[in-house]
C-alpha cells in the first residue's frame, strides 16, 4: 500500500514509488516502512480534528482495513471515524465488480503503440448505461507543447511523472473508441465485495498522488496492476521488470486463479467506430453495397422510388452503415468539410427516423482476444550463410512486438511494431552486430470500405544502426533514419501488397553514401493458418551519387509450430546472397 521498490541508495534498502510527500505520515516515511508503519498506528488513534476528512483513516481507508485486521483491531480500542468525501466517492457509483479495459494499439501516437489498460469501477445499478461508470487510468503528466522526440525520450528515461485520475468511462469509451478508432476488452474480474472495497479504498489513497513514469516498465499497467496485487493470491504483472506491455499483463490476468476460480469472470468486446463501419459494410449485400456507394455521391437517392421499395431489413442496414460512415470520416475530414458531412449525416439521420422502429442487427465477426495471443517477446536462434564469407550462428532478440509475419488479429493485422531489437551472427570466429532497430512500425490500411474518404493508405518508418554489408565484420553499422509512404491493396482475402516511395539518412561508411532514394514493392500473403510469406523488392539510389543505384532482394517465410514457437527461413540479396534458418520462441 506504500509502494516500497528496492533502492540501494537508502539505508532501508527501499524507497516508495510515490512522490507526494503529503502520502507519508512520517518525516522519513517515504524511505522507512517501520517508522511509516508506527506513524500510521499513532495517527489511527488521534482524536478526530476540526474536518473529519483530514483524519488519517480517512487519509489511507485500505492503511486502516489492513491494520485492523492484522492487529486484531476493534472499534473499542481504535474508534472509526465517519469519512464523508470517501464515503460519497464510494458510494456514488457502488461498485459491485472491476474490470480491466484493454485499447488496442494506436499507430498514430507514440504513447499507445502497445495499447493500454485502465480500470472500471462495475456499478450495481444495472438500470444505469456502463458509460457512466467510474474509471481508474494511470497516465504521465505531459508538459504542454512537447514535440513527439522529446515525449519519447523523457518517457524512456523518466523525465515524466504520472498518476492516477478517475473519470466517467464514457469519456475514455469516447477517447480510444470513437476518436482513436481502437478496439475496447472488458475483463471482469471475480472478485469478493471485500476484495472489491479493498481496491477502491487504495485507489482513493493514492488518487492525485505522483509517480516517476517510465514508458516501458513503471508504466499504465504496471501501476494498475500493483493495485490489484493487493489481493493476496492475484498476479497481474509479468515477472519482466524491463518492460511490462499491456497485452503481457491481460496474458497473466488470464493464467490467474483465486480459490481455485478463474480471476476472470468474463470478457466482453467494444467494437471501435472503424470497426462498426467495417464489419457493418462487409455484412452488406452488393446491392446495399451499391446503395451506400451511390448514396454518398448523390444523396438524393434515398428519396428514389427504387430505394423505397426495397425490404425494410434492407434499408436500416443500408442507412445504420451510412450514419456509421458519416461518424468515422467526420473525425478526419478537413475544417472546411465538417459542415458538409455534419449535414449528409443529419439528413441519413432523418431517413432513419422516419422508418418504423428497428433494431440495428449485430454484427458477427471473427474476433482474435488479447488473452488467447502469444508472449509478446521474441528470442531466435539458428543458422546464417552469407555468400563469399561462409557458415555460422544467428541470435536475435526482438522485446517487443510483432512483425509482418506474426501481427495476428490482436495487433495491426499485417504490419509491424519492433521496439530494441539487437541481431547479431557469429561467423568464422567472429562475433558481429549486424543491426540494432530502436523502431520500426509498418502501418498497413488492409481492412478498408473503399469508400471516399478511407482509403488504402501504407506507411512505415524505421530507426537504429544497419550493417552496411552482410559480410562486414569490422566498422560496419551505422546510424540509420528511414521512412516511406505508399498504397496498399489485397487480392483476394489472403495476399496484400503494398508500394512506397520513400528513401534514408545516414552516417556514411565505407561508401555507402548519406542520402537514399527507394521503391519498395512488399508482398504478405497468408498460404495456411500457419503459414505466411513475405516478400520485398527496393531499387535503390544514392542521392549524393555516392555509389550507384542497386537492387535488393528479401524472402521470408514462417511456419508456426506452437503458439509461442515457429520456424522461419529467409533469403535476402543485396549485392550478396544470405540465407538463414531460426528457431523463434515468443516468451
Amino acid at each position: 500500500m506504500l509502494v516500497y521498490e528496492p533502492d540501494s541508495w537508502t539505508e532501508s534498502g527501499v524507497e516508495s514509488a510515490i512522490l507526494t510527500d503529503d502520502f507519508f505520515l512520517a518525516a522519513d516515511g517515504r524511505t522507512d516502512p517501520k517508522s511509516e508503519l508506527l506513524a500510521t498506528i499513532n495517527a489511527f488513534s488521534l482524536p478526530v480534528s476540526s474536518d473529519d476528512n483530514l483524519h488519517a483513516q480517512c487519509r489511507f481507508p485500505a492503511r486502516y482495513q489492513w491494520l485492523k485486521s492484522e492487529l486484531k483491531l476493534t472499534d473499542e480500542t481504535v474508534i472509526p471515524v465517519r469519512c464523508p468525501e470517501y464515503l460519497k466517492w464510494t458510494e456514488e457509483g457502488a461498485a459491485e465488480s472491476i474490470s480491466v479495459v484493454f485499447a488496442s494499439g494506436y499507430l498514430g501516437n507514440p504513447a499507445s503503440y502497445y495499447g493500454h489498460t485502465l480500470l472500471k469501477l462495475n456499478s450495481k445499478d444495472k438500470t444505469r448505461t456502463r458509460l457512466l461508470d467510474t474509471s481508474i487510468n494511470f497516465g504521465a503528466i505531459v508538459n504542454d507543447g512537447d514535440d513527439p522526440v522529446s515525449y519519447i525520450l523523457k518517457g524512456l528515461f523518466g523525465g515524466y511523472n504520472g498518476g492516477f485520475s478517475h473519470a466517467e468511462y464514457y469519456f475514455h469509451n469516447q477517447n480510444y473508441g470513437e476518436l482513436e478508432l481502437r478496439d475496447l476488452w472488458e475483463y471482469e474480474l471475480d472478485l469478493t465485495a471485500d476484495q472489491v472495497d479493498f481496491v477502491l479504498a487504495h485507489i482513493w489513497e493514492v488518487m492525485g498522488k505522483e509517480y516517476q513514469y517510465f514508458f516501458l516498465n513503471k508504466n499504465c499497467s504496471f501501476r494498475l496492476g500493483e493495485l490489484l496485487e493487493l489481493i493476496e493470491g492475484v498476479k497481474a504483472n509479468p515477472d519482466n521488470s524491463l518492460w511490462v506491455i499491456p497485452q503481457s499483463q491481460i496474458l497473466e490476468l488470464d493464467r490467474t486463479t483465486l480459490d481455485d476460480r478463474s480471476l476472470v469472470k468474463e470478457v466482453s468486446f467494444h467494437p471501435s467506430r472503424q470497426s462498426r463501419l467495417y464489419e457493418g459494410f462487409a455484412s452488406l449485400n452488393a446491392q446495399q453495397k451499391e446503395y451506400v456507394t451511390e448514396a454518398i455521391e448523390n444523396p438524393p437517392v434515398l428519396n428514389s422510388a427504387s430505394f423505397h421499395s426495397e425490404p425494410l431489413d434492407d434499408r436500416y442496414s443500408v442507412l445504420d452503415t451510412l450514419l456509421d460512415y458519416y461518424q468515422f470520416v467526420g473525425k478526419a475530414v478537413e475544417e472546411d468539410d465538417e459542415l458538409a458531412v455534419k449535414q449528409s449525416y443529419q439528413s441519413v439521420l432523418a431517413h432513419r427516423y422516419r422508418l418504423p422502429p428497428g433494431v440495428k442487427m449485430p454484427v458477427t465477426q471473427e474476433l482474435a482476444y488479447p488473452h488467447e495471443g502469444r508472449n509478446p517477446s521474441f528470442i531466435q536462434f539458428g543458422w546464417v550463410h552469407t555468400e563469399g564469407s561462409g557458415s555460422g550462428a544467428r541470435l536475435n532478440i526482438r522485446p517487443a512486438y510483432y512483425d509482418s509475419l506474426d501481427a495476428g488479429l490482436e495487433h495491426s493485422e499485417y504490419g509491424e511494431l519492433v521496439m530494441g531489437q539487437v541481431q547479431l551472427s557469429a561467423i568464422n570466429d567472429k562475433v558481429m552486430f549486424n543491426s540494432v532497430d530502436l523502431v520500426s512500425i509498418k502501418s498497413l490500411s488492409t481492412k478498408v470500405t473503399g469508400l471516399p474518404g478511407d482509403e488504402r493508405t501504407a506507411w512505415r518508418i524505421k530507426a537504429g544502426l544497419q550493417s552496411v554489408r552482410f559480410d562486414c565484420t569490422e566498422t560496419c553499422l551505422t546510424l540509420q533514419l528511414e521512412g516511406d509512404k505508399g498504397y496498399t491493396t489485397t487480392l483476394g482475402d489472403d495476399v496484400i501488397v503494398s508500394g512506397f516511395i520513400g528513401g534514408a539518412v545516414r552516417d556514411n561508411r565505407q561508401g555507402s553514401g548519406n542520402v537514399e532514394g527507394r521503391v519498395t514493392l512488399n508482398v504478405v500473403t497468408s498460404i495456411t493458418e500457419n503459414l505466411n510469406t513475405q516478400f520485398e523488392y527496393q531499387h535503390k539510389k544514392q542521392l549524393d551519387e555516392s555509389r550507384s543505384s542497386f537492387n535488393s532482394y528479401r524472402l521470408e517465410t514462417r511456419f508456426q509450430l506452437a503458439k509461442n514457437w515457429d520456424l522461419r527461413g529467409s533469403y535476402q540479396y543485396e549485392q550478396q546472397g544470405q540465407y538463414t534458418l531460426l528457431l523463434g520462441h515468443y516468451w
